[in-house]
């Protein structure tokens, strides 16, 4: 079978977005590119050649390929994804020039060349996010999340995620209730049911991400401690949690914040990313608002992840 391969330029702020906008779509697979992907690849031993060309790449753009079967009304999801695009800076964001670039091949070559990009990779002190086509022998005390993330959003190499992981291996203490909201492939829930919190509820709004996670939380022997739930923010949640965790937008977080006390206990602590630099004063604002104290604001590139702590 013949696919398309629709891939569009942006900018490291607008990238989840552009993600998003592809899955909305009708993409059936989504791959990224960035300048750090590719120096992940070039320090691996086992990589002979990298093209060298790739080095040149902007660290400040992000290159989002989606997939298109062809039996798939191309022109129709072209379209809506041109339309979903050009709202983003409506939220905010900027996409940048948006070059756009479409070819075709054959499956098993956009099945499997996305998989080059994605490596081992270590967050926080002890955390290894390990694709399950990857070899790795671990360390003492090393923490291994095997993860496949399919068609899902979410590999554990983004900003975003490193940013939330870094927070949950500090703040989790055995026998917390996590909610992980807009969990993607489930990595940071996994994350949370490895440092070995006693319940983990995480939610998302994409049916296929919630599969993904179901399936990779099984595949980490986690499947009865960590609850996959489809549903929008906080809507199928009941309950309160020592720890709460949203690697999302901005905007999102935002609103999640005017309605996650009751969810929170006493004291709970709140971990969120997904903020692009321009956009943390919205959410320390917010979040101040609603008589939260901000105990940490982190970094990493032009995404930066916030803690804060519900006052009594």
């Amino acid at each position: 079978m013949l696919w398309k391969e629709v891939q569009i330029t942006t900018t490291l702020e607008a990238e989840e977005a552009v993600v998003n906008a592809f899955y909305e779509a009708g993409a059936q697979g989504v791959a990224i590119q960035t300048l750090q992907d590719v120096l992940l690849i070039k320090e691996d031993p086992k990589v002979n050649f990298v093209d060298e060309s790739l080095l040149e790449m902007d660290p400040n753009v992000s290159i989002v390929r989606g997939y298109f079967s062809e039996v798939s009304d191309t022109e129709e999801a072209l379209h809506k994804l041109i339309t979903s695009i050009k709202l983003l800076p409506s939220f905010g964001l900027d996409p940048g020039a948006c070059e756009m670039m479409i070819t075709e091949m054959e499956e098993d070559d956009w099945a499997n060349s996305w998989k080059k990009f994605y490596k081992p990779t270590k967050v926080g002190k002890s955390i290894i996010i390990k694709p399950t086509w990857e070899a790795y022998e671990p360390q003492q005390d090393e923490i291994v999340i095997n993860i496949d993330p399919g068609m899902a959003f979410g590999t554990g190499t983004h900003e975003t995620t490193q940013l939330c992981a870094i927070k949950l291996e500090e703040y989790i203490k055995p026998g917390d209730v996590v909610l992980d909201i807009g969990c993607g492939t489930g990595i940071l829930s996994l994350i949370a049911g490895k440092l070995k919190a006693k319940k983990v509820v995480a939610v998302d709004f994409d049916t296929l991400a919630v599969q993904i996670a179901r399936e990779n939380a099984e595949l980490n022997d986690l499947g009865d401690m960590v609850e996959i739930r489809e549903g929008n923010l906080l809507d199928v949640i009941d309950g309160e949690a020592d720890v709460i965790v949203a690697n999302i937008m901005a905007a999102a977080i935002v609103e999640l914040s005017g309605i996650i006390r009751p969810y929170l206990k006493d004291n709970g602590i709140f971990i969120s990313s997904g903020i692009i630099i321009d956009r943390l004063v919205d959410v320390l604002v917010a979040l101040e608002a609603e008589n939260f104290k901000i105990l940490f604001v982190q970094q990493l590139g032009e995404w930066v992840g916030v803690v804060a702590q519900k006052r009594a």
